[in-house]
């Protein structure tokens, strides 16, 4: 399971995420730490540089609005994040209304402008660059309302999965603009579950979103980049399609939900995970000491396979009821954790039940 490290002081950030995701012996984990600030604290740490196309600024909402209408037509409403939720739905009153949906246009060479210098002036700081493209689930959902969404999934599959050739369409134009740029993945963030199961029946996912799930990554992978999945929700029935597929990276914000040992014993060593701690378990429980607990666990289970694992910090702390005192009890439990070999827990009875299965 551990392979042959070499401390190599000279490696760039960007060789050793790459290193992580292809399982090839990273001298430590990649880590990202950046996030909105938190009583005004950051960590501003990160082997990573984010690094898309450009949105319309017509649609970009001000600082401290609590509602907008996005470039896709979806009105947006927010208490105090920036992110929202979705209120009103542009193509919810029907079909019909897709004929004359004005998508937004990823043709247009303003949104790629900055693109090639911002990656050029990230690779020569060493740093990893990703970009995103729109979901498969999650644009439907915002687009159609999630009653509409559930039902188009057994009564309209013809004009969602119309919809969803569009979107894939537009995926492909981003991915060969930033393919052209230089950037070494992109990441879709796409949350596929309840905290108790996937969204859709997984032969209806095999049916309706593998294919095009599959075609994005073959697209990818023939430029030689990542594909990175974020994905919220309890989808075990999903995970083993989504190696199928050739996913690269999953993103877990709760890692908990399907469980670390489980994640670690059926898909350790199969796809890379970029993981927080989680964020409703571990956080939502205040205890400090569980988030040490769980930053080993996590690196022991899932990185153990010469590569596999990296960090990523909870975007939107204050969303969740992060702490300061949190967000740095994770730092530096992830810190101190961050090379290779790994460390091995020192509690026996965990090393018993990861031993065991249980």
């Amino acid at each position: 399971m551990l392979g042959n490290y070499t401390k190599d002081l000279n490696m760039t950030s960007r060789e050793i995420v790459k290193r992580c995701i292809e399982f090839r012996n990273p001298p430590r984990l990649g880590l990202h730490f950046q996030t909105d600030p938190i009583d005004g604290k950051i960590w501003d740490e990160s082997d990573f540089v984010y690094s898309g196309y450009a949105a319309d600024p017509r649609f970009i909402p001000a600082a401290g609005q609590k509602e907008w209408v996005t470039e896709w037509g979806v009105k947006r409403s927010t208490i105090n994040t920036s992110v929202g939720e979705a209120v009103e739905f542009p193509l919810g009153d029907g079909w019909h209304l897709l004929e004359n949906f004005q998508f937004p246009d990823f043709t247009a060479p303003w949104r790629y402008e900055n693109l090639k210098s911002e990656v050029e002036k990230a690779h020569a700081a060493g740093k990893y660059v990703y970009g995103s493209i729109p979901s498969l689930m999650l644009l439907p959902i915002d687009l159609r309302g999630m009653e509409n969404w559930f039902v188009d999934n057994i009564l309209e599959q013809e004009n969602l999965c119309h919809l969803l050739d569009r979107i894939t369409n537009i995926r492909d134009t981003i991915i060969t603009r930033y393919a052209a740029a230089g950037v070494d993945g992109v990441i879709t963030w796409d949350d596929m579950g309840t905290n108790s199961q996937p969204f859709v029946a997984p032969a209806l996912f095999r049916e309706i979103y593998f294919p095009r799930y599959k075609h994005t990554i073959d697209l990818l992978h023939s430029h030689g980049m990542h594909f990175i999945h974020h994905c919220c929700g309890q989808v075990r029935e999903y995970m083993e399609m989504f190696v199928e597929a050739g996913c690269d990276v999953i993103q877990l914000d709760q890692p908990e939900l399907m469980g670390i040992e489980w994640l670690g014993q059926n898909f350790g060593g199969r796809i890379c995970f970029w993981n927080c701690v989680d964020i409703q378990k571990t956080i939502g429980s205040g205890n400090l000491d569980a988030i040490d607990d769980e930053a080993h666990r996590q690196v022991w289970s899932l990185g153990n396979f010469g590569g596999g694992f990296m960090v990523k910090a909870y975007q939107q702390p204050e969303s969740v009821g992060m702490t300061a005192a949190q967000a740095e009890r994770q730092y530096q439990a992830f810190k101190k954790l961050a090379e290779y070999p790994l460390i091995q827990y020192l509690n026996p009875d965990y090393s018993q039940n990861l031993t065991s299965g249980i």
